[in-house]
């Protein structure tokens, strides 16, 4: 029997989200029900209908995006509008017109948790249906896509797109949502990789690879609609713009990191960091910018390896190079 483990760690918390269990089958007998799904949609542009419930407060980014802006105009000497420049080509986003939100999106995770959330596939829902009958049984089990040698691919089938072919079959290697009876919480876990651009493209889809994760609490994890992480973790590689990761705490200390390594083209406070990390604190509705070039993550010493305290991810308050007021965020998803 294959097991597989997901760790995802945020290292403001030292929380680390883990979720192991078997693959196939657990000794209570449960069987894993992942299979194959082939969904065709007419967009893969996420947007909100007028008279519905807002889709795009859902997706990943839509507190930080619009939680970033100053208070006072001037005051983050323009961090918020680069990093929300830098992170469009990620998200696929449309920003409004003066650029402090966006009206939609189109990229893999926001979409996946889409589509998971409206209930339209039904091996998905088999997958939450298991979470919950493991929970009031607290026994362990997994749904989990590389375990029975599956795969999820979306195709985008409206006549409008202008998305090269590749980048219009997006296909997930992992989907797994796993209950561990120890920690008594559910977890999630998803993995994309884009198709290889055409011979000739020269304008690719900047989303290489992608991976979300997600803790839950059992007592509010249903198998309908959206359920609401406690802690998440996105990430993506680019093609050219570098990498993006993103943590998000949704109890107890609600903050959102951004981090971003082998960054190019992006200028904070006059300079072009190829490290950048941006907190945001929501309680405090304060933002802290910490850069650093050439700096690895790690250093050397004494023969071992240590973090690197210059490095913008190692860096802690006090040592940021910006730090400014923010509007406040009714309601923090």
């Amino acid at each position: 029997m294959r097991h597989s483990c997901l760790f995802a760690a945020i290292s403001m918390t030292g929380l680390v989200l883990a979720g192991c269990g078997p693959d196939s089958s657990s000794d209570s007998g449960y069987l894993n029900p992942a299979t194959d799904v082939d969904l065709p949609l007419e967009t893969f542009r996420l947007q909100d209908t007028e008279g519905l419930p807002s889709t795009l407060q859902r997706t990943a980014f839509a507190d930080f995006y619009r939680g970033i802006e100053p208070v006072d105009e001037g005051a983050d000497n323009g961090s918020a509008t680069a990093l929300r420049e830098h992170l469009d080509a990620f998200l696929g986003a449309t920003p409004n017109e003066d650029g402090t939100d966006y009206t939609a999106v189109r990229n893999p995770l926001d979409l996946i948790n889409e589509v998971i959330a409206s209930g339209t596939v039904d091996n998905f829902n088999e997958g939450r249906r298991l979470m919950r009958d493991s929970i009031e049984e607290d026994e362990a089990a997994s749904y989990n896509t590389p375990a029975n040698d599956a795969l999820v691919r979306f195709t985008e089938t409206g006549a409008d797109t202008t998305a090269s072919e590749a980048d219009s079959t997006w296909i997930y290697v992992m989907l797994d949502w796993t209950y561990n009876p120890t920690l008594k919480k559910v977890f999630r876990a998803t993995q994309f990789v884009a198709r290889p651009p055409a011979d000739g493209e020269t304008d690719p889809a900047e989303v290489a690879s992608a991976s979300w994760s997600g803790r839950y609490d059992t007592s509010t994890f249903g198998t309908s609609g959206f359920n609401q992480p406690e802690f998440s973790a996105t990430s993506y590689t680019g093609r050219t713009l570098g990498n993006v990761e993103f943590l998000q705490e949704f109890i107890g200390t609600q903050r959102d990191t951004l981090t971003l390594t082998a960054a190019e083209n992006l200028v904070i406070n006059g300079e072009e960091p190829d490290c950048v990390k941006a907190v945001l604190t929501y309680g405090e509705a304060t933002v802290r910018v910490f850069t650093s070039t050439d700096e690895p993550p790690t250093v050397e010493e004494d023969g071992e390896r240590t973090a690197n305290p210059q490095h913008c991810g190692n860096q802690q308050n006090g040592e940021e190079a910006i730090r400014y007021d923010t509007v406040t965020i009714a309601g923090r998803q």
